[in-house]
């Protein structure tokens, strides 16, 4: 944007001394660079050259001083100081008049515009972009031109215009391309990726985010290339590929707080609360939106701070505390309305229906829902989660024939929304038929004006009808081949799913093989001591054979368990029964053992919770995590055993000390037959299907469990179960 200044400043060098002029000349190159990697420096190298400027300088040669002037403002805004980039600017704002300082008057409301939209004030923003392309129409600027045109499509995209946004920063493109400034192209790219990305074009969001990314490769822009990873990671999590999108967001995160821009900062902290809550990682998600909600609220970001607060609602709202999560909610609602953050506000209200749905206020919620719908450029997802509140809001109600309109409205918008992708496909199809359609009807009324060439136009029609039909037939053959090919596809996927099925059964029959065989040498070695009179202590041989057939019978037991689960064959024996009696037993069970193996164990629990369960299968499950805990865990260790009820669920918890596990084994130690290697022996036991009957267990029972890092040291299992069963 600011390339020419360098040439400009050779206008002033009779006015300048020989010293200010070299060292202007000197001094801006390396303050530019440095703007991109470390903008708190290049703004304290900046505010210091500024002073050492003489008066020359600055009445004549504007080109330095505003250049100076350009590079401190940008540097401001990077680093979150609104106020005092805006004061800077209009500084210089009253310094240039249109008339004498077009070009100049332009930059500076370029820079306006980009401070107001840092905090969310896109009419002012709009403002000074609409009379900056006034001033530069008719000038040779075509890099201030590209910076304009992209700043007006990011304004229209922050009011939820997206097809203006398109328009203008489509233009931008077009311009940088021209001009062949890569830098410039590559933001652009992003700029449209996270357009196509809010209208739910995700095929074209992903092909302008990765230009991108090659460009800013090229470019060895890091800030550049973080600004695509997080958008691609934004796409992700569209997707629901949540561990890719987490992987994206903590990489953008690092890169953010390098460069110390507090917007950027926070929206990372955001992205990295929405996906964390969808994980279900509920106190990991509030702890990264109060960051970023400090963030914002430091610098007065209404915009910002609406979306930060309506992420901290939606997690308040899962964690079941609907007082705070309708506070935040209210006000980010008004402070999304007073912004024209028309986005947020939408999601906003979504979430404050659902609030209102938690709490049992049906005509609250209702009349809400009403408001929602009646908004204009309502999407089809919010269309049909509302339509799906509305029928279950009616049912509740008793007012089933309403319930049934709206059950109607669902499935009408959930046949649109598939209808989508279809949609999308035959696209290009049909602008091809409507290019020729367009031309065929240029075709008729040339001929109507030339009557004595009507043979001719009629030879045109004929032939414009056959490539109409032409182009149709490829239509048709192209919807056939992609059918086919998605019957394909779908016949490869069957295939190879049968072909890891069979892999797995095979893997498993190997690892029982190995596991059957490695007691039963052992004990025909100790058979044939017998046999052959080489065992001098007779008692202990017989010890050791009933040790290595009773680790048989327990390895054939747990396989016939897990076969039974697998096969359904196996029922659930479920009656009203109090969790903490449950866990007593256990305790009482387990503290000799604790206490003879120096090992402590704490026990904590809630009072009077019962719930429907098979207590002997929920003890099986309990008594496997805490023989774990009591053979893995190092001596004079800590096992801590809990117990709470949240979210109407019953939440177990096990953990103990070191020694953990790797981020690779957490995953897998579900896996029949999985040993963690370096932490867990063959030694010890055990048959290596404990943890994968206990997951079976826990699935039959509805619910859910999960091993993680523990504060303690070594692993952390979850044992989720439903207060209420269904049927």
């Amino acid at each position: 944007m600011r390339h020419y200044l360098l040439c400009q400043i050779a206008f002033g060098i009779g006015l300048l001394s020989v010293s200010s002029f070299t060292w202007a000349i000197q001094s801006l190159p390396e303050v530019k660079a440095l703007l991109a990697l470390q903008p708190k420096l290049a703004l304290e190298q900046v505010t210091s050259k500024l002073d050492e400027l003489d008066n020359d300088t600055l009445s004549v040669n504007h080109e330095v001083w505003f250049a100076y002037k350009e590079v401190e403002i940008t540097a401001q805004i990077k680093l979150g100081l609104i106020e005092e980039a805006i004061t800077s600017a209009l500084v210089l704002y009253a310094t240039y008049d249109p008339d004498n300082f077009p070009i100049y008057r332009a930059k500076t409301g370029l820079l306006l515009a980009v401070a107001n939209q840092s905090t969310s004030k896109s009419q002012q923003s709009l403002t000074y972009l609409k009379e900056a392309m006034t001033l530069v129409a008719d000038k040779d600027e075509p890099e201030l031109l590209a910076d304009l045109y992209a700043n007006l499509g990011r304004t229209y995209r922050y009011r939820a215009d997206y097809q203006q946004a398109l328009i203008y920063t489509i233009r931008a493109l077009e311009i940088a391309s021209e001009i062949k400034n890569t830098s410039k192209q590559a933001n652009f790219h992003n700029q449209i990726g996270v357009i196509y990305d809010y209208i739910g074009n995700f095929e074209s969001a992903l092909q302008h985010h990765e230009r991108s990314l090659r460009l800013q490769q090229q470019l060895g822009d890091q800030q550049g290339m973080s600004n695509s990873l997080y958008n691609i990671g934004e796409i992700y999590r569209d997707l629901n590929q949540l561990t890719l999108a987490l992987s994206h967001f903590r990489q953008a995160l690092v890169v953010d707080k390098l460069l110390g821009n507090p917007i950027h900062i926070a929206n990372s902290h955001g992205k990295l609360a929405q996906v964390n809550m969808s994980l279900n990682k509920l106190a990991v998600a509030k702890s990264h939106v109060e960051q970023g909600l400090a963030l914002v609220r430091a610098i007065n970001a209404p915009s910002d701070i609406s979306w930060q607060l309506s992420i901290l609602a939606s997690i308040y709202l899962a964690m079941d505390e609907l007082g705070q999560a309708k506070s935040s909610a209210n006000e980010a609602l008004e402070l999304a309305i007073s912004a024209s953050a028309k986005r947020t506000e939408r999601s906003v209200r979504l979430t404050l229906i659902e609030i209102a749905f938690a709490q049992q206020a049906n005509s609250d919620a209702l009349q809400q829902i009403e408001v929602m719908l009646s908004l204009p450029g309502i999407g089809r997802t919010y269309q049909s989660r509302l339509y799906q509140l509305q029928a279950a809001l009616h049912e509740r109600n008793k007012t089933f024939e309403a319930a049934i309109e709206s059950h109607k409205a669902y499935q009408a918008v959930q046949q649109q929304l598939f209808e989508h992708l279809n949609k999308q496909q035959t696209e290009r199809l049909k602008k091809s038929v409507e290019v020729v359609r367009q031309d065929q009807e240029l075709s008729l009324l040339q001929k109507e004006k030339a009557l004595q060439k009507a043979s001719l136009a009629n030879l045109e029609l004929q032939r414009g009808i056959v490539i109409l039909l032409l182009l149709l037939l490829f239509g048709v053959l192209c919807l056939i081949f992609t059918r086919q090919k998605q019957k394909q596809r779908l016949f490869d996927v069957k295939a190879k799913l049968l072909a890891d099925n069979l892999e797995q059964k095979n893997r498993l029959l190997a690892d029982v093989s190995h596991e059957l065989r490695t007691p039963l040498t052992a004990l025909k070695l100790s058979v044939e001591a017998l046999q052959f009179n080489l065992e001098p202590n007779i008692e202990r041989a017989y010890t050791k054979v009933h040790s290595k057939i009773s680790q048989l019978d327990n390895l054939i037991a747990d396989i016939y368990r897990s076969a039974q689960y697998d096969n359904n064959v196996l029922r659930l024996d479920k009656e009203a029964f109090s969790v903490n009696a449950l866990i007593e037993d256990v305790e009482q069970d387990f503290i000799p053992r604790y206490a003879q193996n120096k090992h402590r164990l704490t026990v904590n629990s809630q009072d009077n919770v019962t719930i429907e369960l098979d207590s002997e299968r929920i003890k099986q499950v309990l008594i496997n995590l805490l023989n774990n805990s009591l053979a893995y865990t190092n001596e004079g260790g800590e096992t801590r055993l809990s117990m709470y009820e949240t979210q109407g669920e019953i939440e177990i918890t096990v953990e103990d000390s070191a020694p953990g596990l790797t981020d690779e084994d957490l995953t897998r130690v579900f896996e029949r037959l999985y040993r963690c290697e370096e932490s867990r022996s063959r030694d010890l036991g055990g048959s290596g299907l404990g943890l994968s009957i206990c997951q079976q267990i826990i699935l039959a029972h509805e619910g859910r469990i999960y091993a993680d890092h523990s504060l303690l040291g070594g692993v952390k299992f979850v044992v989720s179960l439903p207060t209420k069963s269904s049927h």
